[in-house]
Formats: C-alpha cells, sequence, structure tokens
C-alpha cells in the first residue's frame, strides 16, 4: 500500500510539473517573439546615463482669456533637456521660446487650466512650442516640461 501511494506522489508531480513547463514555456514564447518584433518595429530610445538636465525659466505673470476682470495667471516652469547641447540651445532660442509660450498661455482660460487633465495638455503644448521655437526638426531638445508653481488669481 505504501508503494502505491508513493508512486502516485512521484506521478503527480511529475504531472505537475510538466503542466507547469508547458503554461510557463507557451507564456514565454509569445513575449519572447513580440518583443524582438517589437525591437525590429520601433528601435527604443537610448537611456541616457547620469541625472537628468532640467532647465529653470523666470516665471511667467499673463492675463487669461475672458475680458478686464479675467484671473491672471503666474506659473514657473522647467524644461527637461535631452543634453548639454539641447540646453545650450535652449538658452540661445531662450527669447523666442518665451514669447511662444506668454501667447500659447495667455490664449487660455482659467477653465481649461482648473483642471488636472487641463494642465497635462497644457504641458504637452507647452513641450511641442518649445521644440518648434527651438527649430528642431527630427529631434525633440525638450523631453520634458515640469511645473514647479501654478498660480491662477482672480484681479
Amino acid at each position: 500500500m505504501i508503494i502505491v501511494i508513493v508512486l502516485l506522489v512521484v506521478l503527480l508531480a511529475a504531472i505537475g510539473g510538466l503542466a507547469a513547463y508547458l503554461v510557463l514555456g507557451q507564456s514565454h514564447a509569445p513575449e519572447t517573439a513580440s518583443g524582438a518584433h517589437a525591437e525590429q518595429a520601433a528601435p527604443k530610445k537610448e537611456k541616457k546615463e547620469g541625472p537628468p538636465i532640467f532647465e529653470k525659466m523666470d516665471s511667467f505673470v499673463v492675463n487669461l482669456t475672458g475680458g478686464p476682470t479675467a484671473p491672471m495667471l503666474q506659473i514657473e516652469m522647467q524644461a527637461e533637456l535631452a543634453d548639454e547641447e539641447a540646453k545650450n540651445n535652449f538658452k540661445a532660442y531662450m527669447p523666442k521660446i518665451r514669447s511662444a509660450v506668454i501667447l500659447l498661455l495667455s490664449s487660455k482660460s482659467e477653465e481649461e487650466l482648473a483642471t488636472a487633465d487641463g494642465k497635462v495638455k497644457l504641458r504637452a503644448q507647452i513641450k511641442r512650442i518649445m521644440n518648434e521655437a527651438m527649430d528642431a526638426a527630427d529631434t525633440e531638445p525638450v523631453e520634458g516640461v515640469l511645473f514647479t508653481s501654478f498660480i491662477i488669481q482672480q484681479q
């Protein structure tokens, strides 16, 4: 009787091991194939070494749309840049960048900027405008925009 129980335990362990091997083997195979295919389809961006490069901008104070009683927006931000060359270009293009950002900010309403979604959209628009102002055709020297202060105040 003991021999039969031991044989059943060994048989169940073997079946469980085989099932685990098949399940794990099948789940890894598609990932490997899709991972290799994804690398061919779109080359991954190289991760740069070291800390990110940020450039602080002077604060912006603009009137939002809505007439003479429209609220004011005071905003401080930093740009995350691709590398030191991008930082130097960013500084060189600063007057053009500030002008484009001021035009964008002053075209916004309080309702657009009141929600978190509105702020996220604004960050994306500012990033796009900064890259355009720097005449960046294929590259994106500005990788992101971070708000460090965001105040809407009634006049």
